[in-house]
């Protein structure tokens, strides 16, 4: 992994804030506390959405940290105010679709913003297990498809060639016969999964060894 002085985000982090979502979510932290041994979901909307997170895969031990418009630059500038008060023993990432398509990130430039954010989950909390989510493809954004699996690909050989890095596949499982994604697993914005997807997304998570332990 990079040494964290080799990315500097510019001033304005290269990506659209959303603070209120973080004020929101640090409201709930202060209101229902910390669990023991926390697993940190740390994404984008497609966390945020996921409102039945702790039901759905049956434990009271995840938390979670979706904010809008999430993106690796995001997640590094509210790492400290987010992710390092909570101390996780767990990480799960969902990043990367968002500076693909909001950013105008190429797959490859992108896995370097992941990288910072690897390196930087490393120096914070050491050796933890980290979970990264694969990108999803979905009709509502797929003229960005190649980018999308470059950026998957990357991840997935990153996460094959590192101690306590695990690439989690949640996007095949959208995908029909035909190498599109399936509508019937997203809302009207063609974007965002519908229940329908967040379960089949949380039988994977369940099913992936180590992530919920």
């Amino acid at each position: 992994m990079p040494d964290l002085t080799t990315f500097q985000p510019p001033a304005d982090v290269g990506s659209t804030l959303f603070d209120d979502d973080v004020s929101a979510i640090i409201r709930r932290l202060i209101r229902q506390g910390r669990p023991d041994n926390p697993i940190a979901f740390y994404g984008s909307s497609s966390f945020l959405f996921w409102t039945r997170l702790c039901e759905d895969l049956g434990t009271t031990r995840a938390v979670n940290l979706g904010f809008g418009g999430g993106t690796n630059a995001t997640a590094l500038h509210y790492f400290d105010r987010l992710l390092l008060p909570l101390r996780p023993s767990k990480i799960v990432l969902y990043f990367g679709e968002n500076d693909i398509s909001n950013d105008g990130l190429t797959g490859r430039s992108t896995f370097t913003r992941f990288e910072a954010l690897i390196a930087r989950i490393r120096q914070s909390f050491g050796a933890i297990p980290v979970f990264c989510l694969s990108t999803k493809q979905s009709p509502g954004k797929w003229i960005y498809a190649d980018e999308v699996n470059e950026f998957n690909t990357l991840v997935a050989a990153a996460c094959a060639s590192a101690d306590n890095l695990h690439y989690v596949d949640i996007c095949s499982v959208l995908m029909g016969e035909n190498g599109k994604p399936m509508s019937r697993y997203f809302i009207a914005d063609k974007v965002h999964v519908n229940d329908g997807g967040y379960g089949l997304w949380a039988r994977i998570l369940k099913q992936t060894p180590g992530l919920l332990d």
